[in-house]
């Protein structure tokens, strides 16, 4: 996926013991994308922010959650159901040309 705003290229902390991290240091402390970092803002994950339309930060005592909530969501694993309308093929392995 490319990233469509320059804001959202996640970044190291300059201060990895500061209080308060900005959304695109979230993600780059969680190693997700700074547009997952905000669906899960919307989504509850705990954060703050002064005022409606304000910076929105998090602080380093929530950072447990978020870690916490990452290894509760798994990928599915896909098991059987149905086949596949076309099988996979395996393409020919190429020979060296003789010499």
């Amino acid at each position: 996926m490319a990233i469509k705003r320059a804001s959202d290229v996640p970044t190291q902390p300059a201060d990895m013991n500061a209080p308060f991290f900005s959304i695109a240091e979230v993600a780059w402390l969680t190693k997700c994308s700074v547009p997952t970092v905000r669906r899960r803002i919307k989504a509850g994950y705990p954060h703050s922010q002064k005022v409606k339309g304000g910076v929105i930060i998090v602080s380093r005592e929530d950072l447990p959650t978020w870690y916490a909530a990452d290894r509760v969501h798994t990928m599915p694993v896909r098991r059987g159901g149905r086949p596949r309308k076309t099988p996979v093929t395996v393409p020919a392995q190429r020979t060296a040309p003789a010499a």
